[in-house]
């Protein structure tokens, strides 16, 4: 018998999900990843928009994947009592030229919103809002949007998993199949060894390092973003959205990005992306800029796949190998959704949706 039902590789954002969606199936789960800890810096924000790109698209099933989102939220804030997770501040998208303005409102009947998520503000509005926005035709204002303090939240995620009974272990780590048996072998870095019968890579952009996934068609696109310090309080909490993204961290400091580079050859930051993100900051709120001073500069590489789409499922060869990755940019509103589904998928054989399913391709 096996020691573990699954080994994740990776604790980040895919991770975390199916490690939790395993773990309340009752299964046990082994996480590994050795570039993570329960106190590790990382992305400090991110944005939850459903209104997705310059025709704010509702995203895919996005009541869905935002209603499981907010319900692991909720026990995470509970768990851990005072200490913030997320803002809810809502999220502004200024329609800066008449065409934004144009396709924003034909969003509003186009697609099915929920009821209080998404609203048309005049530029009176908006400008009474927040007077520092750029000139716009108006705006979407989404109640339902939020900001996520990143770096908290997967540290409090990995903290709730391990004392729930998720074996977590920051450190490296290989599988293998165990000769004439239906499993894997795990041995660790520091002298473990254990067996799993599922191995599953929910290791983001170092999934294309294993050897099995290779032949997928994902993509790593590089992001840079800066973050600023001000000498005053900013006068707002919300996010705002248009021709990239500021995202308040505290009263006094902002994230602003990001960058999408599909041609890099590392993760180390640049003056010219510096620019073209202070660029994005003078669209959204042209007189910041003079008041702000850059903080830090961080990149991260997100995947993505030809459908903007999760890829979910089991190796053709290997049934009992399975993946979770390509969250591209809504990695956060994906994540527990599109969790459930493997994780139904590997305890019940319920099918995976084909437009997730790794056989897609």
């Amino acid at each position: 018998m096996s020691d573990f039902y699954a080994a994740v590789f990776g604790a980040g954002i895919c991770g975390t999900a199916i490690a939790n969606g395993l773990m309340k199936k009752g299964k046990k789960v082994l996480l590994i990843d050795p570039f993570v800890s329960e106190d590790a810096p990382g992305p400090p924000v991110g944005m939850v928009n459903p209104a997705t790109g310059p025709r704010a698209k509702l995203c895919w099933r996005g009541k869905e994947c935002y209603d499981a989102l907010r319900a692991q939220l909720n026990t995470l804030m509970a768990y851990v009592g005072g200490e913030e997770l997320i803002s809810d501040c809502g999220v502004i998208r200024p329609a800066i030229t008449e065409k934004l303005a144009k396709n924003f409102k034909r969003a509003l009947d186009k697609y099915d919103w929920p009821e209080g998520w998404i609203r048309w503000m005049s530029k009176e509005e908006v400008a009474e809002l927040n007077p520092e926005i750029a000139p716009n035709y108006g705006g979407l204002y989404l109640d339902c949007g939020f900001t996520v303090y990143v770096d908290r939240y997967l540290n409090t995620y990995r903290r709730y998993l391990r004392e729930k009974g998720v074996v977590c272990k920051y450190e490296e780590a290989d599988y293998s199949r165990m000769e004439g048996e239906n499993r894997f072998g795990i041995d660790l870095e520091e002298g473990d060894s254990f067996s799993a019968e599922h191995v599953i890579v929910a290791a983001g952009s170092r999934t294309a390092g294993f050897e099995e996934w290779e032949h997928l068609p994902l993509e790593g696109v590089k992001g840079q973003v800066n973050w600023y310090g001000a000498d005053e309080d900013l006068d707002w909490e919300h996010a705002v959205s248009a021709k990239g993204y500021s995202l308040r961290l505290g009263k006094k400091e902002l994230v602003v990005g990001a960058t999408y580079e599909h041609h890099f050859d590392g993760l180390d930051t640049t003056q010219e992306a510096h620019e073209r993100i202070e660029g994005k900051l003078k669209l959204m709120l042209p007189e910041l800029p003079n008041r702000l001073t850059k903080k830090a500069q961080l990149a991260g590489v997100r995947v993505t796949t030809p459908n903007r789409l999760p890829v979910i499922g089991r190796h053709a060869e290997t049934p009992n190998l399975c993946i979770y990755t390509g969250m591209n940019s809504k990695g956060l509103l994906f994540s527990h959704y599109v969790a459930d589904f493997l994780a139904n998928h590997l305890a019940t054989g319920a099918p995976i949706p084909e437009d997730l399913d790794v056989n897609r391709f």
